[in-house]
């Protein structure tokens, strides 16, 4: 409803209603579904809102269609009554469109999602995010890449990555609004104001894999639980993602905090004032992408989550071997700075260690690489606060080929199972993981190692699908659909260790 003059709806929209409703789902945006005023899962997954059209001002919002796709995206189409010219949008003057989007656990939005003018664009409009405190004080401004396109004078729409916005699976609120202001009807500072829905918040759960795949029996790694057998005959053809999609998607979303030098923290798990303790994770590119584990994990026992991650630099005393140079001097800084960040957050109790058990070091001549790389973890690990109560090591995660990728696009193609045509046999897959070793060298009570190469590898061969699961988005790096689906089972690994003592 347009505001400040609400209008009351007669009746006679019960009947008209039905027609704005077929004429908000063009085919060419949702399928062709339609939807009623109370809002519906449209194709697509794809939730709509409508609202007669009041005439109130020329961003009168007649529809809006918000949710996350089959590829994971989130898709925004707003539709309005008239058409609109795309300088009538100005942050200058507060005439704009936009979403506003909380988390569960918010009681006030976390930020606003606005189209703006942007001359350089097709469409003349493009995306910007505005991160707001809980007194709705503005934190910082970001403007978005996503194409913002126009398939009619009256309809934007837009797709983006849950990523883009930081956005963590789990439950959210949202509702969008027009502001218009003409210093005639409709004034200043709020202007005249249109929202949809029209009460309240619309809810919407992300997830990390939407595909309907991904909602079956034994999905992921529950194919491969020892404890519990776990066969889907129906999942053999299924891969979540397509490999294609899972190139481009990048990690679990994790929310920065405050930089220490090249020390670069983050934030995953339930907020600081409800957990009932703080871990880090803490590594290289192959830590990274156990975070979405970890997340299942955080939630499931109350943890807040910190991430501590550097692309090609191991958690060590070794040397590493990057190029150039400077990016080896900058890994050695980082090491020396993460002990000294962990002494000055004497909350974090445990440490989640993951290294790529491949990553090469720097040697003199005549010394081996293995045996280099154990004492260089084992060094490290001995300047880690006593603060610090527990050190886990995950082991590293089998690799597949260069070739897998395009291997289980071509399975697809010839209706073969991908997860058994391209396997690759685990001699090749899997070898020695030096952290691993350091930690049984070590005999510390202090530090324990979880494995979890059962739920990727048999007796014979390291699978690239499972369970209908992408397991890799390249050739060592997990994706995030796979590596959720790990979590339960992390979680019962870590559960089995605190048992233990």
């Amino acid at each position: 409803m347009t505001s400040p003059a609400r209008h009351s709806i007669p009746l006679r929209w019960s009947v008209v209603a039905i027609v704005l409703a077929a004429m908000l789902a063009l085919p060419s945006l949702s399928g062709g579904a339609t939807s009623p005023s109370s809002g519906t899962s449209a194709s697509g997954g794809l939730k709509a809102f409508y609202d007669p059209a009041e005439g109130g001002t020329p961003l009168d919002l007649f529809g809006v269609r918000f949710g996350q796709t089959a590829s994971t995206d989130l898709t925004l189409i707003i539709r309005t009554a008239k058409p609109w010219d795309t300088s009538l949008i100005s942050p200058a003057t507060h005439t704009s469109l936009c979403m506003l989007l909380r988390s569960d656990v918010q009681a006030n939005p976390a930020g606003r999602l606005c189209i703006y003018p942007n001359s350089s664009t097709q469409s003349k409009l493009a995306l910007r995010y505005t991160v707001l405190d809980q007194t709705g004080k503005q934190l910082g401004i970001r403007d978005l890449e996503p194409v913002v396109t126009r398939p009619t004078d009256t309809t934007v729409k837009v797709s983006f990555q849950p990523s883009l916005l930081r956005l963590k699976p789990g439950l959210y609120h949202w509702k969008v609004r027009s502001q218009f202001i003409d210093n005639k009807t409709c004034f200043p500072p709020n202007g005249c104001e249109d929202d949809l829905p029209n009460t309240g918040e619309d809810d919407l759960r992300i997830t990390i894999a939407t595909d309907p795949a991904a909602r079956q029996r034994c999905f992921g790694a529950a194919s491969r639980d020892v404890r519990v057998a776990c066969r889907n005959p129906k999942l053999a053809h299924e891969v979540v993602p397509t490999p294609d999609v899972a190139v481009i998607t990048p990690n679990l979303p994790c929310n920065p905090l405050r930089y220490n030098g090249l020390v670069q923290p983050c934030e995953f798990g339930v907020p600081a004032e409800d957990a009932k303790d703080t871990v880090a994770l803490i590594g290289d590119s192959h830590a990274a992408h156990w975070r979405s584990a970890l997340e299942v994990v955080s939630q499931r026992l109350d943890w807040r989550g910190l991430s501590v991650t550097r692309s090609g630099c191991p958690f060590t005393k070794a040397t590493t071997n990057l190029q150039p140079a400077s990016r080896r001097t900058q890994c050695a800084r980082w090491n020396s700075e993460v002990p000294v960040w962990l002494k000055a957050n004497p909350q974090i109790h445990t440490v989640f260690v993951v290294a790529h058990y491949d990553a090469s070091i720097v040697v003199p001549k005549g010394h081996r690489q293995f045996p280099a790389k154990v004492a260089g973890y084992e060094n490290a690990w001995r300047t880690l606060p006593s603060s610090v109560r527990r050190i886990i090591v995950i082991r590293d995660t089998p690799n597949s080929r260069t070739s897998t990728l395009g291997c289980i696009s071509t399975a697809l193609a010839k209706h073969e199972v991908p997860g058994q045509k391209c396997a690759v046999p685990r001699r090749d897959a899997l070898a020695r993981d030096p952290a691993v070793a350091a930690a049984a060298q070590m005999h510390s009570a202090r530090i324990k190692t979880i494995d979890m190469t059962s739920f990727f590898c048999n007796s014979k061969d390291c699978f690239p699908v499972i369970g209908g699961a992408l397991v890799y988005k390249d050739v060592s790096h997990l994706t995030d659909v796979f590596a959720s689906s790990l979590g339960p089972y992390l979680l019962r690994k870590i559960r089995g260790l605190n048992a233990g003592g």
